[in-house]
């Protein structure tokens, strides 16, 4: 019996250390990619729960974007988004913010970025397209 309850007690202690810190929100929502090279992108809000994470008035490309943010897509997040070509330009996907970067140790990357960025800046999951 004692060893039962010790059982549960590590259990207990264990459950209560682990937590998920990353996750600011449980939310999620839409955003659409305006431009994207090497996992950095600039993205769009589609719906409008989130405005707060997001700036007005972005000038990029001979246009101004309100709702933007500037991102990083893991190579997971590209994983998830499944798309036929390399050019993410104007998909939408589904995604929540992050406090932390998602630890990617095995994703290379190039050192190209978008040649301008929004001052927001977010780090993101993708939960879908």
């Amino acid at each position: 019996m004692k060893k039962m309850l010790f059982a549960i007690l590590a259990f207990s202690f264990l459950q209560i250390s682990c937590n998920k810190e990353d996750d600011l929100t449980t939310d999620t929502f839409q955003v659409k990619i305006i431009k994207e090279i090497c996992n950095d992108a600039i993205v769009q809000l589609v719906d409008s729960t989130s405005k707060a994470n997001a700036e007005n008035g972005f000038a990029f490309e001979g246009r101004t974007y309100n709702n933007v943010f500037f991102t990083t897509f893991s190579c997971a997040d590209k994983v998830k988004m499944q798309t036929p070509t390399n050019d993410l330009t104007g998909l939408v996907i589904t995604v929540k913010i992050l406090k932390t970067p998602k630890e990617d140790p095995n994703c290379g990357r190039c050192l190209a970025t978008v040649n301008s960025r929004p001052v927001k800046s977010n780090y993101i999951e993708v939960i879908g397209r």
